[in-house]
């Protein structure tokens, strides 16, 4: 039985051999980079994974979105408490909807990347909040 030492690249036609590279998962502005195998060109150009190659890619992509979730239920209470809202107005004055930060405390549900923004913000310069208030 013989081994496939080489096969080509459906879309490019280039040569591709099995190899290890790095790759970079990017989630929500958090990253993590990744060694995989697959079969990758010597040019450095697209390769392709097959079967259990793209394991470590989801599994980065499963970790980083475990992260954001903690990152931003910390981070919902931590900027909500500064500015002394209740759960409900934090919700209405920052994003329109009456259950929100709750969700967010409670890792059900992650804000937008807008409002991730506006809490990063918010964290930094608390003050702000009169600003949004009055807006």
């Amino acid at each position: 039985m013989s081994t496939i030492k080489t096969m080509i690249h459906p879309e490019t036609g280039a040569t591709l051999r099995r190899a290890r590279r790095v790759e970079t998962v990017d989630y929500m502005g958090m990253s993590k980079q990744v060694d995989i195998e697959g079969w990758f060109p010597e040019d450095g150009g697209d390769g392709i994974l097959i079967g259990d190659d793209s394991a470590p890619l989801d599994a980065a992509l499963l970790e980083l979105k475990a992260a954001y979730r903690a990152e931003t239920q910390e981070l919902a209470k931590r900027v909500r408490v500064s500015v002394g809202l209740t759960q409900r107005d934090a919700s209405l004055l920052l994003t329109g909807s009456p259950n929100s930060f709750s969700k967010y405390e409670r890792g059900v549900a992650q804000p937008s990347w807008p409002t991730f923004v506006l809490l990063k913000l918010l964290a930094r310069q608390p003050n702000l909040i009169e600003t949004i208030k009055s807006a």
